[in-house]
């Protein structure tokens, strides 16, 4: 991958987050370092980008009853989990490879939905979590790879050398972008040729041709 490459996935997945997604193969290391830097640098707000460890429970993930303030209320008051609090944002999914079936699974639902459930507790809420995910893979070997149900909802793949670009960009340019976004049409025939070029390529999932035009959205 070359560094223009490397650049304009960064910048793709900060005009879109949740349209789009990483799976960034790499290694711990200074590569790795400027890539997120640059990230970090193009971000425009307003959501966050937070790092999440591959040890984090499905319980945290989504959240529960707030102890303190249900005792201070008397009522039953909930406590946004991670997923709900990235709203807007992005996770960075540390040593991804090593995420359990069940907190994959539950980052993917979230993924596909842009909500949370929070069903625990005598809690029944239904919480907007419209985030992107940048999935850090550090597996080595071949069975270490991040689970396929989130793999599959990442529209772009990366695979870092040395030559990672320098932690600066158009943060303007970005911001811009991201208004854009909205007002971006793609005619019938340009979906049809994503398609047909899935399909070509072997590609039975619909997310193929869907993820590929949100890049080129972007």
């Amino acid at each position: 991958m070359t560094p223009a490459d490397a650049r304009d996935a960064a910048a793709i997945v900060a005009v879109d987050p949740r349209g789009t997604g990483v799976l960034l193969r790499a290694g711990p290391g200074p590569a790795r370092d400027r890539w997120l830097a640059l990230l970090q640098a193009l971000w425009p707000g307003p959501g966050s980008l937070r790092r999440v460890p591959a040890t984090i429970t499905p319980d945290r993930l989504v959240g529960g009853l707030d102890l303190a303030a249900t005792l201070a209320t008397g009522r039953a008051q909930a406590e946004r989990g991670v997923l709900a609090a990235a709203d807007g944002g992005a996770l960075i999914l540390a040593m991804a490879e090593r995420l359990p079936p069940a907190t994959a699974a539950c980052i993917a639902a979230a993924l596909e939905t842009g909500a949370v459930a929070v069903q625990r507790d005598g809690l029944d809420l239904r919480l907007p979590a419209r985030f992107g995910v940048i999935a850090l893979d550090e597996g080595m070997a071949e069975e270490e790879r991040v689970p396929g149900v989130l793999a599959d909802r990442l529209a772009m793949q990366l695979v870092l050398d040395a030559d990672a670009p320098p932690p600066d960009g158009p943060v303007a340019a970005i911001a811009a972008a991201r208004a854009r976004l909205s007002a971006v049409r793609v005619d019938a025939a340009t979906i049809a040729a994503f398609c047909a070029a899935a399909a070509a390529l072997g590609i039975a999932s619909l997310r193929a041709p869907v993820q590929a035009l949100a890049v080129a959205r972007a």
